[in-house]
């Protein structure tokens, strides 16, 4: 058995030299990623564990733990930590404000870019197959990741220092996404976002209406800059306008889209 601080492989291979260098290497490797996430972990094989997918545990013949139950601790603890963020920075809103921001804040999209902006993909030990997929850019595999470090921190450090790295690559998009949630209307909420942006003017057009009058069913398509954004439904015109810019607003505040 050989065993290098973070963690241990029952297979021969790593007895020789070959061995000795992944370890060294992957040594390395965490250490480079505690500086991108400014934490120092204690213990090292949370660290790895935290960047260990389950197909790399299927494939290896080893003692290594994936790390679905870190990212399990991690969804609360995040859960936790955004909670009381919201609840002290935005006083004022009411619950139904606040789930909304929070929602958009610990969703796939929000985590997943996180990772992608530190890099973790580049970290994770995966097994070929999933390698071979893509597994190391997929957006449920990176947000999962996250999670399991922010477990990983909080078991290592505890709630001070899990709190401390959770809003260090949190607060910037949980200020963007209360910009562009909490206003009076949808419709309001883009149209300042856009002529901000772009100096122009959404645009809605009726591409269907059906039904009786009594019972008309509107389909609009919103423009921006010439370019197709979304496409919303309503029994009139302004109803469907509004659906239209709720689903380009929902795109933008969790990452999905870019106008």
């Amino acid at each position: 058995m050989y065993h290098f601080g973070f963690y241990r492989i029952m297979d021969n291979d790593d007895k020789s030299i070959n061995g000795k260098k992944r370890k060294k290497s992957r040594y390395r490797q965490l250490n480079r990623l505690q500086g991108v996430i400014k934490v120092r972990f204690k213990d090292k094989s949370l660290l790895n564990r935290a960047l260990t997918h389950r197909s790399f545990v299927n494939e290896a013949n080893s003692t290594i733990t994936d790390n679905e139950k870190l990212e399990y601790l991690g969804d609360s603890v995040l859960a936790l930590v955004v909670n009381e963020y919201l609840f002290k920075r935005f006083g004022e809103y009411h619950e139904g404000d606040l789930a909304k921001i929070k929602s958009a804040v610990v969703s796939e999209a929000t985590l997943a870019k996180v990772a992608l902006e530190l890099k973790l993909g580049s970290f994770l030990q995966i097994g070929r197959g999933e390698e071979q997929s893509g597994g190391r850019d997929r957006s449920s595999i990176l947000a999962n990741t996250l999670e399991a470090i922010i477990g990983a921190i909080y078991l290592d450090s505890g709630l001070r220092e899990s709190k401390r790295f959770i809003l260090s690559v949190l607060k910037k998009d949980i200020e963007r996404i209360d910009n562009l949630s909490y206003s009076r209307d949808p419709k309001t909420t883009l149209q300042e976002y856009v002529q901000k942006k772009y100096k122009e003017r959404p645009l809605y057009e009726v591409i269907e209406e059906v039904g009786p009058d009594h019972h008309k069913q509107f389909t609009v398509k919103l423009f921006v800059c010439g370019n197709t954004v979304s496409t919303g439904i309503g029994s009139s015109k302004r109803k469907a306008e509004m659906d239209a810019a709720r689903k380009a607003l929902e795109g933008l505040y969790i990452g999905e889209k870019s106008i």
